[in-house]
């Protein structure tokens, strides 16, 4: 038997049923992306665990630090690009733009860059995130070819999809759209410019979590109630329901209960601990980090089993091998588009300048000084020329990143 249908668009997206012994499933109802985009959305600013964890990741994914290095791997100053970036838009700093992606990517698994400009081969004049729920893929996905040639290329970017801006409509080429994926693009059919999402994974999990919620609120609710004794012997005149309102009236408190039956005096819910509420919770919550590329080290809200250090350590290696790689995907798709790898050139993110990674910046300065002094030693002896020991150093601040 359904119990609760949750809807969304007017198709059926989630459903609760008891069977005939009282057990209940949860049964959330495969959809169309766009239909999936807006149910995940939703979910994500609700569901206290899935924002808090997406949030965390947009923080720091959105204090990137962007350079233009040209073909000898210098910065390129006064970059367009980078100009770009740091002012997207009208609206959006660099960090809204920047938040806002991550969010996308790691709730619907894909975020759409909008490039607005004057002329094909121009600088964007601005960039925008498409909202992943507002998108109509317009059958674009469905591709029964693979495409090489540069005819073919330019017959599937003329395609476009179908983006609702405030109830307009708007067709918008694939020429002008940059796709952005969290985890890859092709993993299942009819998905070349689709990544799937994380959140359809745990969707059972922080279903039960909201439950978890719901739950605890409502024994709270019934922790401050009481089950009130009539001390009567059976000769006495029984409490009339006119009583029991008056009586209640007169203590303004509808957490009280009268009854006639011969029960004790106590709470509805006395022992909130022993409905495992809180440990249920935290079990769930773990589950939905490591999904995210998390652990306890990383986000620990309990503040139980993580040292301060190990919590320090979780971040940087957080940033490390899970921003970064974002980041440095985002980098590499907008050099493509913008033909920057076709000049040897490229946009590069960096964390290092946040307060957390300052260890790792003392670990590169600390290796390069090893290296250097090494140089030196090598450059005494003769093993090494002034040249090979210029070209080394600079090859390994590339590699460290200085």
């Amino acid at each position: 038997m359904i119990i609760k249908s949750i809807s969304l668009f007017g198709r059926e997206l989630f459903r609760i049923e008891r069977n005939r012994s009282g057990q209940f499933s949860y049964t959330f109802l495969d959809g169309n992306s766009f239909i999936d985009d807006g149910k995940y959305l939703d979910m994500y600013l609700k569901n206290p665990v899935l924002s808090t964890i997406v949030n965390f990741g947009a923080q720091y994914y959105s204090q990137m630090r962007i350079t233009h290095l040209d073909a000898q791997g210098k910065e390129v100053k006064n970059s367009p690009y980078v100009n770009l970036l740091n002012t997207p838009n009208y609206f959006q700093s660099k960090e809204d733009f920047f938040y806002q992606q991550k969010v996308f990517l790691d709730v619907s698994g894909n975020d759409l860059i909008y490039q607005i400009k004057a002329f094909t081969n121009d600088i964007p004049k601005a960039i925008y995130n498409l909202i992943p729920s507002e998108i109509d893929y317009n059958k674009i996905h469905k591709i029964n070819k693979f495409i090489v040639t540069d005819k073919d290329k330019k017959a599937f970017e003329e395609k476009h999809i179908i983006y609702k801006l405030d109830d307009t409509d708007y067709n918008i080429k694939l020429k002008d759209i940059i796709p952005t994926y969290d985890l890859a693009n092709g993993i299942v059919q009819n998905s070349f410019i689709q990544s799937p999402s994380r959140v359809k994974a745990v969707a059972k999990i922080l279903n039960n979590i909201y439950e978890n919620v719901n739950s605890k609120g409502v024994n709270l609710q019934m922790s401050a109630k009481y089950v009130g004794l009539n001390q009567n012997d059976g000769n006495r005149a029984q409490i009339q329901d006119g009583d029991r309102t008056s009586i209640e009236r007169a203590i303004s408190n509808k957490n009280l209960l009268l009854t006639n039956a011969g029960i004790d005096f106590k709470h509805l819910v006395s022992d909130m601990k022993r409905l495992y509420l809180d440990e249920q919770y935290a079990s769930d919550f773990n589950k939905v980090l490591l999904a995210f590329g998390m652990n306890k080290n990383v986000l620990n809200p309990f503040d139980k089993d993580s040292t301060f250090e190990n919590q320090t350590q979780g971040v940087v290696s957080y940033i490390q091998n899970t921003i970064q790689q974002t980041a440095d995907n985002t980098m590499n798709s907008l050099s493509q588009t913008w033909g920057l790898f076709e000049k040897g050139e490229m946009l590069k993110a960096s964390y290092d300048h946040l307060p957390v990674m300052q260890s790792v910046i003392n670990e590169k300065i600390k290796t390069l000084t090893e290296f250097q002094n090494m140089v030196k030693i090598a450059k005494e002896n003769g093993t090494m020329n002034d040249a090979d020991a210029i070209a080394k150093t600079k090859e390994l601040m590339l590699k460290l990143n200085l």
